[in-house]
């Protein structure tokens, strides 16, 4: 939509925009520059959009601070939303840390300290930004500085929340807005911490591929220095970046007045010349070398160095210096394990994301079946333990390699204790299936049917049966486990509680009609008779243990150190 006029505002310039356009304009009344900002089509037919644009108009418009741009005039014309802001020249921050426009620490403070005073203004207010970033602070020509976008700021009264969106720009997010608790103004202190490494070093705190490597950094890697450190940066201001980038909130500084305090004093020693404090830098603790050569008639205490660091040989047999015994080496768990009822693969100890929350979780480290529990394999356990064999059972050779179906939780249970496994429970499945980083399925984060044995899988034109364990490349998960999006859903040690919905369903096919009081465990993955599922490798749907189905198997885990069939 390109306009010539909105009401006393005549368009001179159209500076961009997407869902919004952005003109330089001129109020005729008063003969002022202004930026008249204009929902457009496109924008109009988002509600989300429209109500974070009035929003913005909102928040912006009840302040006024020389750190904040100005907001003037909002309403609607026409039926479509506008607001008039300031006219300024220069750029964002973003712009200004990519052109290198600021050189000096002192340069850099002066605009941190400016942020600093429009953030404080703004927590005064009691609004929380949730979105402070390089790109939503502006820069003038005059070197004043002006805090921008307030389309997803918090007030008391109201915030905007879109469903399923995580707000703010991801590597200024703290841990809390990631996994979705409370945001308070400590939130923003975080993003501001963050602001001040990108001035001083030009890049982020870590490099990552995709959202959820940001969010698992966020939650688990402390910020590292050594690149503030190397810029130069006075040690005082590097423990400015480190307080405000803490993953607790409590341990972050109580306020922006703190912080504009701490950036002031550092800014008073370049204006009195006293640069004995701030010249400080922080320094690497030298290493304490192994050995100390003494020279002259210290030969002696060379002598009992040496020795002691096993340098030489103790006593007079000529031979190789003897190694100290540094105790047992742990020894590299093997990445893959044969068994009797199939391969194994190693998920190891560590650290991952689960659940939607994307909370942080440990777990030792395990075997995991390569591929769904075979026919092949629960004939065998089936003829050894005199257990029936499932309803519809396929014993013909064609179908060994199938994954077996139509089992119960119990049926999945008894088979693990005879294979000297166990069923795996939630976290274990799921990280197996996720990663570390919180892959929302096998393959990463993109939602491609094509990848899995389900019903939209344009290359398989909706199977009417699983396929053979592994014979879908495609599905394999970062641990090289395959088909835990597909084939068939598989049950899990979990136990959970149904919804209203999933007793109603069960109602339908269950005689006598499963009660909330029994026992209900989780099933997950997916299967070739649905669609693959969205966030699949998260996802999890409640089921009767004594429900049997088509299209429902299981896999097995083995702790380190059990010893499978």
């Amino acid at each position: 939509m390109q306009q010539q006029q909105l009401g006393k505002y005549k368009f001179e310039q159209f500076l961009g925009g997407g869902m919004s356009h952005v003109y330089k304009a001129r109020d005729t009344l008063i003969n002022r520059t202004v930026v008249v900002k204009i929902l457009t089509d496109s924008g109009m037919l988002d509600d989300d959009t429209k109500k974070r644009f009035l929003r913005e108009a909102q928040t912006a418009g009840s302040i006024s601070h020389e750190n904040i741009v100005r907001v003037y005039d909002f309403g609607e014309h026409e039926g479509r939303p506008y607001m008039v802001m300031e006219y300024l020249q220069g750029n964002d921050l973003r712009a200004s840390i990519q052109q290198g426009q600021l050189t000096t620490v002192e340069e850099k403070l002066k605009v941190l300290v400016q942020l600093a005073r429009g953030m404080k203004h703004i927590h005064d207010l009691g609004i929380i930004h949730r979105d402070l970033k390089p790109d939503n602070v502006f820069m003038s020509l005059a070197g004043n500085v002006k805090l921008m976008d307030f389309g997803i700021a918090k007030t008391k009264d109201l915030s905007i929340t879109r469903t399923g969106y995580t707000l703010g720009t991801p590597y200024y997010m703290s841990p809390e807005q990631v996994t979705s608790k409370d945001v308070t103004e400590k939130a923003d202190i975080y993003a501001f911490g963050i602001v001040m490494f990108e001035l001083f070093t030009g890049t982020k705190p870590f490099k990552a591929e995709n959202v959820n490597e940001v969010f698992f950094k966020i939650l688990n890697e402390p910020l590292d220095p050594q690149a503030l450190i190397a810029a130069k940066v006075p040690t005082s201001v590097v423990d400015l970046v480190k307080r405000c980038t803490e993953k607790e909130a409590l341990k972050r500084p109580a306020d922006f007045a703190v912080i504009v305090r701490d950036i002031e004093a550092v800014l008073r020693t370049f204006e009195t010349g006293d640069m004995k404090s701030i010249t400080k830098l922080t320094e690497p603790k030298p290493e304490i070398p192994k050995v100390v050569w003494i020279v002259g008639g210290a030969a002696a205490l060379v002598m009992i160095v040496l020795l002691a660091l096993n340098v030489i040989p103790r006593g007079d047999t000529g031979g190789a210096p003897k190694k100290r015994d540094s105790g047992p080496v742990a020894q590299e768990l093997p990445a893959k394990l044969s068994t009797a009822t199939g391969e194994m693969v190693l998920v190891k100890e560590g650290d991952f994301l689960f659940g939607k929350e994307n909370e942080k979780r440990s777990l030792k480290a395990f075997y995991i079946d390569t591929f769904e529990v075979t026919n092949e394999s629960y004939k065998r356990f089936a003829a050894e333990r005199n257990w029936p064999l499932p309803d519809n059972f396929l014993a013909d050779d064609a179908s060994k390699k199938l994954p077996v179906v139509n089992v119960t939780f119990s049926d999945a249970r008894e088979f693990a204790i005879w294979a000297g496994k166990r069923v795996p429970y939630a976290a274990e499945w799921e990280k197996a299936a996720r990663g570390t980083m919180g892959r929302t399925y096998p393959w990463g984060y993109e939602h491609l049917p094509e990848m899995a044995i389900v019903q939209d899988n344009p290359s398989l034109k909706g199977p009417k049966g699983p396929l053979e364990v592994g014979s879908w490349r495609d599905s394999q998960s970062a641990y090289l486990a395959m088909d835990l999006a597909g084939n068939v859903f598989e049950w899990v040690d979990e136990r959970t509680k149904p919804s209203l919905g999933a007793l109603r369903s069960f109602a339908t096919i269950m005689k006598p009609a499963p009660l909330e009081t029994d026992l209900w465990v989780q099933i997950r993955g997916g299967s070739y008779f649905r669609p693959l599922f969205k966030d699949a490798s998260v996802d999890f749907s409640a089921a009767p243990a004594n429900y049997k189905a088509p299209d429902i198997g299981f896999r097995c885990v083995a702790d380190v150190g059990a010893k499978p069939r």
